[in-house]
Order: C-alpha cells, then structure tokens, then sequence
C-alpha cells in the first residue's frame, strides 16, 4: 500500500520519470516502465497526468524551466540586467540539482521536436525575448528591428551554448574541467557579459 501523500507520489512519479524518458525516449517508454520504478500503480500516473503524454509534458516543463527566472528588476539599468540574464543562464548548467538526464532529454528533442516542446519553446520565447529584447534596444537604441532581433538570439546563443561547450574548453584549454565549478561559472559569466555587452553597443 501506498501511504505516500498526493504531492510526494507526484513528485516521486516525476523523478523517477525524467531519467527513463530521457534514456529510452517518449515513444519507447511506458507506463509500466515508470509505475515500477516509482513504487506506484498505473492509478496515479493517470490521476496526477492523465496520461503518458501529459506525464511527458510535465517532465519536460520540469526540465526547461529550472535557471531562467532572473534576480533584476526591469527598473534596474540594462547592463545590469543583461548580466544577471547571463549568470542565470549559465548557472543552470552547473546547478549541482540539475541532472544529467534533464541535458539528455533536451539533446533528444532538439534532434526530433514533440509537440509538447515545441509548445512549451514557444511559451519560452514569449516570456524571455521580450525583456531580452529591451534590455539589447536600451543598450543600443540605434538597431532596427532585425538587428536587435539577431543581437537577442546571438545573446541568447552564447548564454546557451559556451556553458554546453565545456567539452571543446578542455580540449583547447587542458585543466579547464580541474577548476571548481564556480569558478567556471564565473569566469564564463564575466566573459559572455562583456562580449556582448561590448558586441551590442558597437554595431552600427
């Protein structure tokens, strides 16, 4: 018998769900696969979910969502803003709570986008690039459109995709992988800051 409460059982069939989906994938996976490996029957799966598929969607919102709210207020000057978009962005990546199978299920669905992540992508995109894109028009008033639109997707690019990178960082910088992870962290949220901040208000 089951005596957890209604929120540990849900919390228990999402953790123990991300790491399965990530391995075998959303169309290989079952129900079975993870009612076992939770202690649970099928009942709370479907109570908590529905179904496989909304079980899916809320690990990959889990998933996503971790690292991209941001500590500045949108009154606070655009340098610093940007900054503090940077150190969100990059500290997800060495959050020590953030798992490996959340990257894993990530790779998976850039390679063949669900229906589901592309919702939720847009839902992203509609929250964060607005306040990016203030924060890029602030720092350089003289884009127009599509370069400021360019500029908020470059930034978000390095954001993004140098913390990913580490593996390349290692192969041209050997001991890269030997500093602590704040330092890494740090280090790549100075230089991404001053890259861009750099890059933005000097395009003309």
């Amino acid at each position: 018998m089951d005596n957890r409460s209604p929120s540990s059982t849900r919390a228990r069939i999402l953790e123990v769900a991300g790491p399965i989906f990530a391995e075998k994938g959303r169309r290989e996976t079952t129900i079975r696969d993870i009612v076992q490996a939770a202690g649970v029957n099928q009942a709370a799966v479907n109570y908590h979910f529905r179904d496989k598929d909304g079980l899916y969607a809320e690990v990959l919102r889990v998933a996503v969502h971790g690292g991209l709210k941001t500590e500045s207020e949108e009154g606070a000057p655009a340098e610093q803003r940007l900054r503090e978009l940077v150190r969100a962005s990059v500290q997800r990546f060495y959050d020590h709570e953030r798992q490996g199978w959340q990257t894993r299920l990530m790779m998976r669905e850039l390679e063949e986008p669900s229906a589901p992540f592309v919702t939720l992508m847009d839902e992203i995109v509609g929250h964060i690039m607005p306040r990016v894109s203030r924060i890029v028009a602030e720092l350089n008033p003289a884009l127009d459109d599509e370069q400021r639109w360019l500029c908020c997707h470059s930034l978000m690019s390095h954001c993004n995709g140098m913390p990913k990178a580490e593996f390349f960082l290692e192969r041209s910088r050997p001991g890269w992988l030997n500093r602590p992870a704040a330092e890494r962290a740090q280090q790549l949220t100075d230089h991404i800051s001053r890259f861009c901040l750099a890059a933005i208000g000097g395009i003309e």
